[in-house]
């Protein structure tokens, strides 16, 4: 008799531990301010979704290398200001942010939550300083200008941690939604994923991707085939992690069956192909900075193409490898470096020269889950 008392009290505290942690879990656990808590919050119908765990990124190597890149840049006079109001500086006090783009037909809306070091009266006061303040409920959010087309950004307070920032119609209607719970699992699934990734694009199913691709790409990469194969993915993800003085890139597009997976795999390894005879013709060997060209080939030797069989899910993944020295070799080109100052005259023979390159973006690396 004892026996089974002490079996149906081992059962009952069993259960009782178990219904603690789901509790935790659903009414606790994610509502902080942290990486699940702020992916949960944003709208579900978001047509892309970008992350960036920037507390994570000031302990590598990467966002030196970008500062070496940015050297000597101006500061914008409006953000010094801001800075000595608030007492807030992105660069030192902003934790992390995620940011939702949403397509209403032919208008595109953006919504972000940052986790901060805030000082909150002293950021709610330069906002009503120079913006609307409007409270509804307990909620104040406020109204800033943005733009010479008349389009406003609204600010609000989350937490103390966290701020909401929208350039749509109803900042409040879209915090509340994306407290619901539905509608948020096939995102869910995908940020699990990516899990341990300081920073990361993840796409869903847009039939403009490939026709995007194709009007930004140099003339010998544009291909009607490959816009029509990225047209088919139903997620694109894009993501990157430091490892150690290393920074890996992976890029996942998610096919809709097994065909497709094949087809688009044969075709990036074929377009790799392609691009390093690319670079080794004598004529752009001549015309291209020999350090760029180099950390080019470098990059794409490190480039492998895989394909993934999820059993519900078929992918095609592709990693880069950016090593320091790929870093160095790109910020020593004039393609990354800033102008240089130039004199109030100039000579003759020097006006009218181009002084302003465009700088290449970087990638980003993948978490091990993403591997």
């Amino acid at each position: 008799m004892q026996r089974k008392k002490l079996i149906a009290r081992i059962i009952a505290a069993a259960a009782f531990g178990a219904g603690l942690y789901f509790a935790y879990a659903h009414w606790i656990g994610p509502k902080g301010n942290s990486r699940e808590s702020l992916l949960r919050t944003l709208p579900v119908d978001a047509t892309a979704v970008i992350y960036v765990d920037i507390a994570e990124l000031r302990q590598g190597p990467m966002l030196k290398n970008i500062s070496v890149w940015s050297a000597g840049a101006t500061i914008d006079p409006e953000y010094k200001q801001f800075v000595k109001e608030t007492g807030f500086d992105y660069e030192k006090d902003l934790s992390r942010v995620g940011i939702a783009v949403e397509s209403h037909g032919a208008t595109r809306n953006y919504f972000a939550l940052a986790d901060g070091n805030f000082d909150r009266k002293k950021i709610e006061a330069y906002l009503r300083k120079n913006g609307n303040a409007e409270q509804k409920g307990t909620r104040e959010t406020f109204h800033l200008p943005a733009g010479k087309q008349g389009r406003t950004i609204s600010v609000s307070f989350v937490s103390n941690e966290r701020v909401a920032l929208t350039d749509g119609d109803d900042l409040s209607a879209e915090i509340e939604a994306g407290r619901r719970s539905t509608g948020h699992a096939e995102w869910m699934e995908r940020f699990e994923r990516l899990a341990g990734t300081p920073m990361f694009a993840l796409v869903r199913q847009d039939t403009a991707i490939g026709s995007a691709f194709n009007e930004q790409a140099p003339g010998g990469l544009r291909s009607p085939q490959l816009a029509q194969l990225l047209n088919q993915l139903l997620w694109i993800s894009i993501a990157g992690k430091p490892e150690g003085e290393e920074f890996r890139t992976v890029v996942e597009g998610e096919c809709p069956n097994e065909a497709s997976m094949r087809q688009l795999a044969d075709f990036l390894n074929g377009i790799a192909l392609m691009a390093q005879a690319g670079l080794n013709d004598p004529k752009l060997r001549q015309q291209m900075d020999p350090a760029l060209r180099e950390a080019y080939l470098q990059l794409l030797n490190s480039a492998d193409v895989a394909k993934l069989d999820r059993g519900d899910s078929k992918s095609v993944r592709v990693v880069l490898v950016i090593t320091p020295e790929i870093w160095a070799k790109l910020a020593s080109t004039q393609q990354f470096a800033e102008p240089a100052a130039q004199p109030e005259k100039k000579a003759p023979e020097t006006a009218g020269k181009e002084s302003s390159p465009k700088r290449k973006k970087t990638g980003t690396q993948v978490p091990a889950k993403h591997l």
